[in-house]
């Protein structure tokens, strides 16, 4: 189960002057304590001090429930931002028949609103102390709407801010709490004159489904009272820092069945340092009890414009969204996952999800696993996944390890496609051309050393492959080496042997792997496909994997294309291809990443390469969370050491699901190109990067905080 970290934030009594009256009218009923200020006192004040801040005369009792459902917003979200669309803010006017006046509501457009579309409708009920200016003092809606809705987390909607003082004279003045009863009264103005106003003025989608009511404070129990006693105007229901006005839990859903039926989704918070906790958690406990799903987030803010904004920015991403988040359970420190939720399933309309694999996997042959682990890495990927890779079992240096047709060797990659056949996976294959764990004999001329040839020759050896253009074995690029019809006639009895073998069992195949120069002017890497045959060699490769398989998807594949410079050099290389009717059919972009990666470089990385007009697809997917790991966007497969060294980031667990999120946000929203997303292996202990913690089950095939981040961007869609 998730547990994401709580939010810690100190409450505080400098509150703007606006939400001073709200807090403070708020004093006859409870009494509150700076936590801070407690902490200053002598030793037993601070105890003394919690004594007090529970309201009603008992101290605040936190349960095993009252905890975060999601973690503090990201810095900035409530910052205006010159990168995104913005909405409209109006203040407009109607006609109250039920207070006999004509009043003010603020309302919300959407960036891009067009009467050609219907929306949907959030109303926002302020506090006791405010009027319809609070919200906006208070959380920005309008900025916190206009960044989710360009990130893609909320779907466009209006938002609606009336004054839920259904008075004549409904401003904010004198004694507030003299007020109160105008409050219960704004129910008929809202249902009678609000709502009909805003259906009239507005291109609105009038279901009930397409409505949504939350509130803060006084409006937090409005939202209680007045959404869950009009379930058929109203589907979505979010009280945060519910006040006294909320009505008993029993009068508020008298009919359990009915609430199940009709609610899209009832979402309630409250801050652990808020006197008025109390009364969100005892309808929290009816809930549960009666088994009506439902959303309990208690961050660690007191009655206060933090929490308001917080719960704002969560509940905008969940509400008039096709899924619904479940219950939060006991144990649960986030919007936990139905049991039966797999990666496979919550995006099959989308695109596949898929991992690498090693030969345990595939044979059921422990190696630097027991078998219990085999086993259960058996079952993760035959439960999550629907497309499998071989990490490493088809490479050249792997399948065809000794020259002439008795030098290669299928069991293992015979085992991948069995394995795959008995469990409905697709498979590609990976890969034929590339400059790394390729046999040094590949490139070797006809007058070779005779202690080299018997090195290369001799089958105990399995070498670790050439690495890059530098040293073969016992002699460079300037001794004796293949001629470029040589190279080009193993290349092609390489490919036509291996593809030939799997024709129509192996789907896709990474016919050339990482060409790209990572530095420098050059397009091309130098390496000894390159030295030896030119730079036509990728073009050749293409050429041999299509002869020999003429219905496989091939893709040329690379990392590192979420840098600017990297993917111009891609993109000028697939054009050149392309130009020359070399059969390029899919980008494969590895994306190994850091924790840094976010929505907006993915987002920006997929457009530009969605500009070639091939399927996408992500092959390699992995975050590292390790400290050294976090330098630019290199891969190499050499570094691994390296780059997982020194221990995690702080708080790894969060910031790898927001990473995660972030990626799959961007792959959902280009699931028009998006055929695959590969994950480089099932979990962290089967990791090339384990010490760095990248993928989405822990080493015990657990899931982690970033695996429910990723399903609960596929509620999102």
């Amino acid at each position: 189960m998730q547990k994401l970290p709580k939010a810690m934030s100190k409450y505080s009594f400098c509150l703007p002057h606006r939400a001073a009256i709200t807090f403070l009218s708020l004093a006859a009923l409870i009494v509150l304590t700076d936590v801070q200020w407690a902490s200053s006192q002598e030793p037993n004040s601070q105890q003394r001090a919690a004594g007090r801040r529970g309201g009603f005369g008992s101290p605040i009792e936190l349960g095993p429930d009252d905890v975060a459902a999601y973690d503090a917003p990201p810095q900035g979200f409530k910052n205006e931002r010159d990168d995104v669309p913005h909405g409209k803010l109006e203040m407009i006017e109607y006609i109250s028949k039920t207070v006999g006046t004509t009043r003010n509501m603020q309302v919300y457009t959407p960036p891009a609103y067009t009467a050609d579309k219907k929306y949907p409708v959030l109303y926002l009920l302020h506090g006791i102390g405010g009027d319809e200016t609070e919200w906006q003092r208070f959380a920005s809606p309008n900025v916190i709407l206009d960044n989710l809705i360009a990130e893609g987390k909320a779907v466009p909607m209006i938002v609606v801010m009336p004054n839920g003082r259904a008075q004549e004279n409904d401003r904010a003045e004198g004694n507030v709490m003299a007020s109160a009863a105008a409050f219960a009264v704004f129910e008929r103005d809202l249902l009678d004159d609000v709502i009909p106003a805003i259906e009239s003025k507005y291109s609105v989608d009038t279901r009930r489904e397409m409505r949504a009511i939350a509130g803060l404070s006084m409006g937090g129990g409005q939202s209680f009272n007045f959404g869950l006693g009009n379930l058929d105007t109203f589907a979505w229901v979010g009280p945060f820092s519910a006040a006294p006005n909320t009505k008993p839990v029993e009068a508020l859903i008298p009919n359990v069945d009915d609430a199940k039926t009709k609610l899209k989704l009832l979402w309630i918070s409250c801050g652990n340092k808020d006197g008025l906790i109390r009364i969100s958690q005892n309808i929290h406990q009816f809930l549960k009890k009666n088994e009506i799903d439902h959303v309990w987030h208690v961050d660690g803010h007191g009655h206060d414009p933090q929490h308001w904004s917080s719960s704002l920015y969560w509940f905008a991403q969940s509400v008039f969204q096709d899924n619904k988040p479940t219950q939060v359970k006991q144990e649960a420190a986030t919007i936990p996952s139905k049991a039966t939720d797999t990666l496979k399933t919550v995006f099959k309309d989308d695109f596949l999800v898929g991992t690498a694999v090693n030969r345990s996997i595939t044979t059921g042959r422990g190696f630097r696993r027991t078998p219990e682990e085999v086993q259960s890495d058996i079952e993760l990927v035959k439960k999550h996944f629907n497309q499998i890779v071989s990490e490493n079992d088809m490479k050249w240096q792997m399948i065809h390890p000794r020259p002439g047709a008795n030098g290669y060797d299928f069991e293992v990659a015979d085992a991948l496609v069995d394995f795959a056949a008995r469990n409905d996976m697709m498979v590609a294959g990976h890969t034929l051309v590339w400059h790394s764990q390729t046999p040094n004999w590949v490139f070797e001329g006809t007058e070779v050393p005779a202690d080299v040839l018997d090195r290369v020759n001799d089958p105990s050896i399995r070498d670790s492959g050439q690495r890059g253009f530098g040293r073969f074995r016992g002699f460079d690029l300037n001794g004796p080496r293949a001629s470029r019809e040589e190279l080009l006639d193993r290349m092609r009895e390489h490919i036509h042997t291996v593809v030939g073998r799997y024709k129509g069992k192996i789907k896709v195949w990474d016919v050339v792997n990482e060409a790209i120069s990572d530095n420098g002017p050059d397009i091309l890497r130098r390496s000894p496909w390159s030295v030896i045959i030119g730079p036509d060699f990728i073009a050749k490769a293409f050429e041999y994997a299509h002869e020999a398989d003429a219905d496989a998807i091939l893709r040329y594949n690379d990392y590192g294309l979420e840098n600017p410079e990297k993917r111009r050099k891609l993109i000028e290389l697939i054009k050149s291809l392309q130009e020359k009717n070399v059969p390029v059919m899919a980008i494969g972009s590895q994306t190994h990443c850091n924790v840094s990666i976010s929505f907006g470089t993915m987002d920006n990385a997929l457009t530009e390469m969605k500009s070639l007009g091939l399927p996408i697809h992500i092959t390699e997917l992995d975050v590292n969370s390790a400290v050294a790991g976090q330098r630019g966007f290199g891969a190499d497969i050499n570094s691994n050491a390296q780059s997982t060294e020194g221990g995690l980031v702080s708080d790894a667990d969060k910031q790898l699901a927001d990473a995660y999120a972030g990626l799959f946000r961007a792959c959902v929203k280009h699931r028009d190109v998006i055929e695959i997303v590969t994950f480089w292996g099932p979990n962290d202990a089967l990791s090339w990067r384990s010490r760095g913690r990248p993928l989405l089950f822990d080493g015990a095939n657990q899931p982690k905080p970033a695996f429910h981040a990723v399903l609960q961007v596929a509620t999102e869609k």
